[in-house]
């Protein structure tokens, strides 16, 4: 057994790689405001905070990403898909992958079952009629499955998930004790910028404000241990949190310091998730 603890992983990923990157971005907009509590429908100043994300984060993204000839993944509520059409295409357009992330940003975990199936069919429609393409990728909204979320998702065929917290690498859901093509791409909450950024008076409420240098030094160092032990390593990230000018110096910073190495595949999740459930 201890000699079995000790072994060393397998390198997994396609070769000439020695890890997997991926940057995602939760595009939640006003939503994240107005799934938990209706008197901010209210509240302008309140709704500012998420409407920051499509006026201002998500162009220095999409600028910063063609720089370095990257494509990332965008989860995005079917409520903001429906109010910023243009803007989806557009992300389409450059190769970013648009993904599914409820409609109104709901938690799963307080959903009957039909509404949550209601909730994913939704959404998957919205995103088909403005992208031409039905989204393969679901991230849940607040990071939470329900019991029968697996089940939803298998049923409506989709790809692969990316929620779950247990794993430093891909692996496909069981469903009943028998194994899915369902491909979890695992996340973390200390790779999440709000850990660390978000503040607000009103619910959700965090108030922790932190300077970007450390941050950096956490992203960059899960980095290189990544690297060292051929792992999956996933920067999950929201436009109007991670869109501020000196946020985007940070999220620079790590990009230059991952694309130092040369044999680091930086694919969208979706690809990501294709590799692995063709090749696992």
């Amino acid at each position: 057994m201890k000699e079995k603890l000790l072994e060393k992983r397998p390198n997994p990923w396609p070769q000439g790689y020695r890890c997997c990157v991926t940057f995602s971005f939760d595009f939640d907009a006003e939503t994240l405001w107005m799934s938990r509590n209706p008197d901010n429908y209210k509240r302008p100043v309140t709704l500012s905070q998420g409407a920051y994300g499509y006026k201002e984060g998500v162009p220095r993204i999409v600028k910063l990403f063609k720089k370095y000839d990257l494509c990332s993944t965008f989860f995005v509520p079917g409520w903001v898909v429906e109010r910023h059409e243009d803007l989806i295409r557009t992300l389409r357009d450059l190769g970013h992958e648009i993904g599914h992330h409820g409609y109104l940003h709901e938690w799963p975990d307080t959903l009957e079952v039909d509404q949550e199936r209601e909730i994913l069919k939704k959404g998957i429609d919205i995103i088909e009629k403005a992208t031409g393409q039905r989204p393969i990728g679901y991230r849940s909204p607040a990071a939470e499955f329900s019991l029968k979320t697996i089940e939803l998702l298998v049923e409506n065929k989709f790809v692969y998930t990316s929620t779950m917290m247990d794993s430093d690498l891909p692996y496909k859901h069981k469903l009943d004790g028998k194994e899915t093509s369902l491909v979890e791409l695992p996340m973390k909450w200390h790779m999440d910028d709000a850990v660390y950024f978000m503040f607000a008076i009103r619910p959700p409420v965090r108030n922790t404000v932190m300077e970007p240098f450390g941050v950096f030094e956490m992203w960059k160092m899960e980095f290189d241990c990544a690297y060292d032990e051929h792992l999956w390593l996933n920067y999950c990230m929201h436009p109007q949190i991670i869109g501020h000018p000196n946020r985007m110096r940070l999220l620079e910073d790590v990009i230059v310091h991952i694309r130092y190495h040369s044999d680091v595949w930086i694919p969208t999740m979706a690809e990501a998730a294709l590799y692995w459930q063709k090749t696992f």
